[in-house]
This record gives C-alpha cells, structure tokens and sequence, in this order.
C-alpha cells in the first residue's frame, strides 16, 4: 500500500458516505410527498412510488460499498487482522451481497423476489451480529480491531444497518394501506396512518445519519 492508494481509498470512503446521506435526504422527501399527495391520479402516485423504491437503491449501494472499503483502510493501516486473502474473500463476499440487493429490487414482484428478500433480511440480521461482537470485542479486549474507536465504528455501523431494518418495518407498514391509497378508496384515517408512518420512518433515518456521521467522526479524530 502507498499514499497514492491509501487517499484513494479514504477519499472514496467519504464519498460513499456524502452519497449515502444524499440519496437518503431525496429518497425521505419523495416519501413525505407520496404520503401528502391525496389529489394525485392514483396511476401518477403509484409511478412516483415505484421511482422513490428505484432511488431507495442508492443508499443500499452505499451501505454495502463502505463495508469492503473500511475493512480495507482498516488492513493498510494495520489495525485489522482482515488482510491479503481474507481482505479479498471481504470483497468478494460484498460483491455477492451487491449482486443479491440488486436481485431483490429487479425481482421484487415475483415469487424468487420474496425468497430473495427473506435472505437479505438475514444477510443483515448477520451482518449487525458480526459487528456487535467484532466492535465490543475490538473495546474491551483490542480484538479484532486494535484500537477502540475503530471498535465503536463498527458497533455503530451494526446501528446503522438496525436503523435500515427499522426503516423498512414502516414501509411495510406503508404498503399495508398504499393500494387503497392508489386506487382511490383510502379513508381519511388511512391518509393520516401514511402520514404519521412517513414520520416515524424519519425519526429512525435521523438516528441512522447520527450513526453514520459518527462513524466518520470516529474516522478523522481517532480519539482512543
């Protein structure tokens, strides 16, 4: 590793973040519109949802980019004890992960769509656990991260993907009413529940950009 490579890559590392957070912000104000537009064609309002969910696949990238990514500025600075072949299984096993999030967004409506959202679900249910155990162990015990804020990133980068699932229970709870808000029949307390749902989806992105802007923080001051 060089300098050359090693601004590279942290460059990219903040880049993938000021694109995470972006394409987050678009993302949660296309969502509040949805919710608000009762007047709307219900045939308009069901293409604009369709578009926040191809949008909504910006942040997803994001998140799966920045695990290889950190993992390697990890390595080069001699903190993680994923290096050479390991650091390549790292990216490869990313890579697959990139290639089934994507699967799941292309094939969504069909019967494969709804076993391949089953196994992101787990992916990430994986992915928090791993971080849990990695990020506390690498704080009491320097292992197997060598230093403590390194640790605290990756516990709060497990936080960061809880907040994701999080976010997707209110889509669920969204969907539940959205076909009746779509063909025309939604009641006054239906638009309200999308509302009120759009909301509380809200507050858990804010605690996810606290999360991630954290994360960064963490990054540049290496305080401990």
């Amino acid at each position: 590793m060089n300098g050359t490579a090693y601004a590279l890559m942290n460059w990219a590392h903040v880049l993938v973040m000021g694109y995470w957070i972006g394409s987050d912000l678009v993302i949660n104000q296309l969502a509040h519109y949805t919710a608000r537009s009762r007047g709307m064609p219900g045939a308009e309002r069901a293409r604009l949802w369709r578009f926040l969910m191809d949008v909504d696949q910006h942040p997803r990238n994001a998140l799966i980019l920045s695990l290889p990514i950190g993992l390697t500025l990890a390595a080069w600075l001699g903190l993680s004890p994923v290096t050479g072949p390991w650091l390549w299984l790292a990216w490869a096993l990313s890579a697959l992960w990139f290639w089934q999030m994507w699967l799941v967004h292309l094939k969504g409506a069909t019967p494969s769509g709804a076993r391949l959202r089953a196994w992101d679900w787990r992916i990430r249910y994986l992915v928090i656990v791993a971080c849990v155990i990695a990020g506390v162990g690498s704080m009491v015990a320097g292992f197997p991260f060598a230093t403590g804020w390194l640790g605290l990133k990756v516990l709060l980068f497990g936080g960061v993907i809880a907040c994701g699932l999080g976010i997707r229970h209110y889509i669920v709870k969204y969907l539940a009413i959205w076909p009746r808000a779509v063909d025309g029949t939604a009641t006054d307390d239906d638009e309200l529940a999308l509302r009120r749902t759009m909301r509380e989806a809200t507050w858990v992105l804010v605690l996810l950009h606290v999360l991630v802007l954290a994360i960064g923080l963490l990054g540049v001051l290496k305080p401990f």
